[in-house]
């Protein structure tokens, strides 16, 4: 039993401004994650490991470097601007030179939220993809241990996170998932170009990945739901991507786990059929997303391990009695014969109660032990 609760609900728990954890590391959001998973007893899903990349010629990543899914900024390049404006917020201003001109980027850090990226790095395309290109280069160096492996130890998994294309494209783009949509319509050549060099660095970073062995790899795709992308996008831009990257895991024996939120059930299908993913999840029911764990199960459960189904917007803001029978249902329909986790579709919300979450892992130590 791992429901999600990756952000929101360790960051409450500390009875902190969110701004302490994102912005301060005060605690850092991955020890507010772990003090949460011993506060619920539920198993840890750590997304928090560290394997970040750095252009061969500028030295070792750090962790005050800008971080660009998972590529380093060498601090020498970056200017950063703070600016109090509490007890509303904090407003991050990033400025970083590259020989073809500046990028800049802002983030809001609020009290009581998320932090939110107002301002994206890529704001015309065509200007400043070059930029972005030269500035994380064609070589790259990464970490050859993971230094905070031992945090988890035996209460779960460490992973290290990959975006998918589509998500790392909308993450660099100003005004992300609408100008990102724009361009996969109007620019498909130049798309296609940064999606060649993603994959290249992905190879990069998963063959790193694979060398300093956590525990799983989890492709984030979230902007990849088909509540947002076209099933024709995901197929162009994710679906090679994903192909080539776990037929690599599979060989060197390492967990491939991809997190997809929303209408996801055509991309289960394609994930199925074409790649050597192990686990698929959160598997969203409805209205959120449109699983049928039960068929799920019935379908892809020879291959895949199945984790999620429990509502995060509905179920989980409820009654704990409904928050029981959700529970129980996704037992029964995907439980038999292993292979399922029981979990929630998609991140718990800042104010699910604490009941709740206690009552996921009540009901998976009392009704889901196998005989």
């Amino acid at each position: 039993v791992a429901p999600d609760i990756s952000n929101m609900i360790p960051a409450r728990l500390t009875g902190k401004p969110f701004w302490e954890l994102y912005l301060f590391d005060n605690p850092s959001l991955s020890d507010a994650y772990m003090g949460a998973v011993r506060k619920f007893g539920f198993d840890a899903w750590y997304l928090y490991g560290k394997l970040r990349g750095t252009r061969q010629d500028m030295g070792t990543a750090t962790d005050s470097a800008y971080d660009i899914g998972g590529f380093s900024v060498h601090p020498d390049l970056v200017q950063r601007t703070l600016v109090d404006d509490r007890p509303a917020k904090y407003v991050e201003e990033v400025v970083i030179e590259t020989p073809l001109g500046k990028l800049d980027s802002q983030t809001i850090y609020f009290p009581d939220n998320s932090p939110w990226p107002s301002v994206g790095l890529i704001k015309d395309p065509v200007v400043d993809w070059p930029r972005l290109r030269w500035l994380m280069g064609d070589e790259w160096s990464f970490p050859t241990s993971l230094p905070d492996y031992d945090v988890v130890g035996d209460l779960g998994v460490y992973a290290i996170s990959l975006d998918l294309p589509v998500d790392w494209w909308i993450r660099q783009r100003d005004q992300g998932d609408e100008m990102a949509l724009y361009d996969f319509a109007d620019r498909p050549d130049l798309m296609d170009e940064i999606m060649e060099f993603y994959f290249q660095y992905s190879l990069a970073r998963i063959k790193a990945c694979i060398a300093a062995r956590p525990d799983e790899v989890v492709f984030q795709g979230s902007r990849s739901s088909l509540s947002l992308i076209s099933p024709t996008i995901y197929r162009r831009y994710n679906l090679p991507w994903i192909k080539a990257l776990t037929k690599l895991t599979k060989e060197a024996g390492l967990v491939a786990h991809q997190h997809t939120c929303g209408r996801s059930w055509k991309l289960v299908e394609m994930n199925y059929a074409e790649t050597d993913l192990d686990v698929m999840e959160p598997l969203e029911p409805p209205p959120g997303g449109d699983v049928d764990l039960a068929l799920a199960k019935q379908r892809f459960g020879d291959k895949f391990c199945l984790k999620g189904n429990v509502n995060t917007f509905v179920t989980m803001l409820g009654p704990t009695e409904e928050v029981e029978a959700a529970a129980r249902k996704c037992i029964d329909d995907a439980a038999a014969g292993g292979g399922y986790i029981l979990s929630t579709g998609d991140q718990c919300g800042r104010d699910t109660p604490d009941a709740n979450i206690y009552k996921l892992v009540e009901v998976a130590e009392r009704y889901g032990r196998y005989q």
